[in-house]
């Protein structure tokens, strides 16, 4: 999803997030846990984990999702959803999210 309220690191992929909240959860709450996306990539394979773009995910160039960055936002501040993980990559984000969390 594409996020409002632009960030000031001028890096136009950080607007982009994987929503890592059940649905469940999505209507009638305020908020929502994101896992956000930087085209600023860094070798930090156990929590920076890389995407390449696809007309399923919709990411413009190479990038990685940033689980060591989780945040929460405003429903609101949801501009647009650009496309979904599937497969394999959804399975290491689940995965590096309960490394992280430390939930497994």
């Amino acid at each position: 999803m594409r996020l409002g309220n632009p960030v000031a690191s001028g890096d136009p992929q950080r607007l982009l997030a994987v929503v890592v909240q059940a649905d469940r959860w999505l209507a009638g709450h305020p908020s929502i846990c994101c896992c956000p996306i930087t085209s600023r990539l860094v070798a930090a394979p156990l929590f920076r984990l890389s995407l390449e773009p696809s007309l399923a995910n919709g990411l413009p160039s190479s990038s990685q999702l940033m689980v060591d960055k989780l945040f929460t936002a405003a429903q609101q501040q949801v501009r647009q959803v650009v496309g979904v993980l599937e497969g394999q990559e959804l399975a290491v984000l689940e995965r590096a999210l309960r490394q992280w969390l430390e939930l497994a």
